[in-house]
């Protein structure tokens, strides 16, 4: 065989395992449509939770797609997200009003969803013992997963997810950073 015979049999071969990737990153991604179609359903803002949905499942896919670490990102990540999903969902069933005044409760239930959703990535980092990469990984998932229900009130109740989840960040990333010293 010639040498060039080997080189374009060595691209088909890495485009087919490529593609097989893709397709497995794909169908590894899927189960997240089917949560973003169910804060769809229950949200109040359908059209903001499928943008973060979409945005979900296509961080899904290439962080599948990438592998190591980052493919172990996924479930914690997207499993933690749920917690804050789940609080602001709920939130939105009712709200409370008093004196002619009414408030919802979707900020403070995002920003406690986001410090428990925090404090779960940070911990199965530190007990797994992974890098930077996954902490990052796990944290994008969880953020765009609880960003669907937390749009609930607008960029607010997103910004609370992130501070409260930032917030339970800290510890562990200080404790990690003082055990290497």
């Amino acid at each position: 065989m010639d040498s060039t015979d080997l080189t374009a049999l060595a691209r088909v071969a890495r485009r087919r395992y490529e593609r097989a990737r893709l397709g497995r990153s794909l169908a590894g991604a899927a189960p997240v449509l089917l949560v973003a179609a169910v804060a769809m359903l229950l949200g109040r803002r359908p059209s903001s939770a499928a943008l973060f949905g979409g945005l979900l499942f296509v961080t899904g896919v290439v962080l599948l797609w990438r592998g190591r670490d980052l493919h172990r990102a996924v479930l914690p990540g997207v499993l933690s997200g749920l917690i804050p999903l789940v609080f602001a969902l709920v939130a939105n069933a009712g709200h409370g009003c008093a004196g002619g005044h009414c408030s919802t409760l979707c900020v403070p239930a995002c920003t406690a969803g986001g410090v428990t959703a925090g404090l779960v990535v940070s911990i199965v980092a530190t007990r797994l013992k992974l890098g930077w990469g996954f902490w990052a990984a796990a944290s994008t998932m969880a953020v765009l997963t609880g960003a669907m229900g937390c749009s609930c009130v607008g960029a607010s109740g997103v910004l609370a997810l992130v501070g409260g989840f930032s917030a339970g960040l800290i510890p562990q990333v200080v404790r990690r950073t003082f055990a290497r010293s």
